[in-house]
């Protein structure tokens, strides 16, 4: 059954408390770590500069493969976003958005200064 209106507008204002509070941080977070796996799986699916498949390379062939090698180590998938910097060659600006965002939540865990990401890697200028 559809949703009213009403219902819609109650759950919406329910998530926009839940944020402000700080109660969806871990949701946040997860979901940051999500996006941020795959635009790495993204990345890995394209050809490496070389021309080989990065799969050659790693032995990684599906997503649930290359998941499994990011968790093995708690440091592994912070080491795969952190290979993009400073640059973020390679990337989409969604992915680089993606990775972007998992580093900051890393330093902020890690009490560290935030790592520098050029707006322009984020943003890139429209050509047109």
């Amino acid at each position: 059954m559809p949703l009213s209106n009403a219902e819609r507008q109650r759950r919406y204002r329910q998530r926009l408390k839940a944020r402000a509070s700080g109660a969806a941080v871990v949701e946040q977070a997860q979901a940051a770590v999500e996006r941020a796996i795959r635009a790495l799986w993204d990345y890995h699916e394209r050809p490496s500069p070389s021309g080989i498949a990065w799969s050659d390379i790693d032995g990684c062939r599906t997503l649930e493969a290359y998941r499994s090698e990011l968790e093995r180590s708690p440091t592994n998938l912070l080491q795969a976003c952190r290979a993009f910097v400073p640059d973020f060659s390679g990337l989409t600006p969604d992915e680089a958005l993606a990775v972007a965002e998992v580093i900051a939540i890393a330093d902020v865990l890690r009490l560290s200064s935030p790592t520098r990401v050029p707006a322009d890697v984020l943003f890139p200028p429209s050509h047109g």
